[in-house]
């Protein structure tokens, strides 16, 4: 039996056991009232009867007979007036000392019912009730005594039926127990080894959910951490292969026409200069993909500052543009600026990382775009400003969006070799947005175009105001 099991079942026994001892002293206790009661209405009822047959007549053959009936049936009273003086006595030995315990109690008391632990000098314990009488002008009472021991002998067989059904019910109740913990503990324990065989590497693995309850709602999230580690480890091995590949390319270039160089392979001094530029451009590649290492690494550690100040929103998108034009007029694609709020709008920003946020974006667009136009749209409200990048470029499928800011994922592989990118940039431009308390929304469709929609807090108005004159 595992801890978990053995913990459920001592839980379930220490429960049962707390409420069936408690009911158990309940039950017994109303059973022993229950018949201490009968016992005491009985011999009430029967002083009652001798008490009223001596008060109705003065004839002391009245009280001998009242004695006499007592012995026949067994019963047992005394009849004893307020001077102690015993004027019958059945079945029933009492020394002075007794009699006056008796006289004492029937001083001190106002009902009928006397006491249910007198005892005789002979040692028996009697229940004693009292009814008053008049005798020859005289008060007295009729003391009836009931023996005890046939309650008690009705009490101690219900405290071992009480006992028995106790014992039944524990013994019971610890079947069920190690049933119930057993089978509430085997989703528990497969979680645990499911758990163990990930921590080894073995993400394959899966729980069964056998309910629908609060367990199985965990075995569900182990088995969605499951496939989320899954599909991380495949990003991650992807990632490390595309990387390599990516790191390895520029390294090629740079060692090729580095030595190039070096022998004076060249032919000309044009075809000197092209090998210059291939090397600049694959360093400044090579220099790209470790700086956006490097962003994502201070980012995870928390430890990228941003220096925000006022950015005017149309003089910041004019600027920006101006970089990723050249490879624009080259695929033969235009940007172009359309500000729909006819007004200065500014933001509160740090202007590096937003250039970074739009060259990486404006870059994205013109790679997939050949022969079509890449438009920034800028609309503005009281609170937000709204910057839409659109172009007429290849597009995505829709089930892609949803991942296109996973780190390490790349959009169709094979077309992402093709137009180049780590699978780094949009990750970094999603974190960085974040960091602007920010809103950045991607919907595309396939063949015809991708609009990147970017929302940031507007700068307070009384400041802009500020800022136009």
């Amino acid at each position: 039996m595992n801890r978990i099991n053995l913990k459920l079942s001592a839980t379930m026994i220490i429960l049962l056991v707390a409420i069936l001892f408690p009911l158990g002293f309940v039950i017994n206790q109303i059973f022993y009232q229950f018949n201490l009661q009968q016992a005491q209405d009985e011999s009430l009822y029967l002083a009652k009867q001798y008490a009223s047959l001596i008060s109705d007549s003065s004839v002391e053959s009245r009280i001998e007979v009242v004695e006499v009936s007592a012995k026949l049936a067994n019963q047992k009273l005394i009849v004893m007036m307020e001077d102690r003086e015993i004027l019958a006595n059945a079945n029933i030995a009492l020394d002075n000392e007794s009699i006056l315990y008796l006289s004492n109690l029937l001083e001190n008391e106002h009902h009928s019912y006397l006491t249910n632990s007198f005892q005789t000098p002979d040692g028996l314990t009697y229940l004693a009730t009292a009814s008053p009488i008049l005798f020859n002008n005289v008060s007295g009472h009729v003391i009836m005594f009931s023996s005890l021991e046939s309650i008690l002998q009705s009490m101690e067989t219900v405290q071992w039926l009480l006992m028995i059904a106790i014992i039944g019910s524990i013994l019971l109740g610890v079947g069920f127990a190690i049933f119930f913990s057993t089978k509430l503990s085997q989703p528990l324990v497969s979680m645990e080894k499911a758990a163990r065989q990930m921590a080894k590497g073995d993400l394959a693995i899966r729980v069964r959910e056998e309910s629908n309850d609060e367990i199985g709602s965990l075995a569900g999230a182990i088995n969605d951490l499951a496939a989320e580690l899954e599909k991380v480890n495949s990003q991650r091995k992807e990632f490390i292969a595309n990387i390599t590949h990516d790191l390895q390319t520029p390294i090629t270039y740079l060692k090729g026409y580095t030595k190039a160089l070096k022998q004076k392979l060249w032919k000309s001094e044009l075809e000197q200069q092209q090998y210059f530029e291939i090397i600049e451009e694959e360093a400044n590649r090579l220099s790209s993909l470790v700086n956006d290492l490097f962003d994502l690494t201070k980012m995870d550690e928390g430890r990228l500052t941003l220096h925000k100040e006022q950015i005017n929103v149309d003089e910041f998108l004019h600027f920006v543009v101006k970089k990723p034009s050249l490879h624009a007029l080259e695929r033969n694609t235009s940007i172009q600026i359309n500000n729909h709020t006819k007004q200065n709008i500014y933001v509160y920003a740090d202007p590096l990382r937003l250039e970074q946020v739009f060259i990486n974006l404006l870059e994205n667009a013109v790679r997939y775009t050949k022969d079509g136009v890449i438009t920034l749209s800028v609309h503005a409200d009281e609170e937000v400003v709204l910057i839409e990048i659109t172009d007429t470029g290849v597009g995505m499928q829709k089930d892609e969006l949803p991942f296109i800011f996973d780190r390490f994922y790349r959009v169709e592989k094979s077309r992402n070799r093709e137009y180049g990118g780590s699978g780094l940039g949009l990750p970094i431009v999603k974190q960085l947005i974040d960091l602007h308390d920010g809103e950045i929304i991607v919907t595309s469709e396939l063949g015809k175009g991708t609009t990147v929609s970017i929302t940031l807090p507007r700068q307070n108005k009384e400041l802009e105001t500020f800022h136009d004159e």
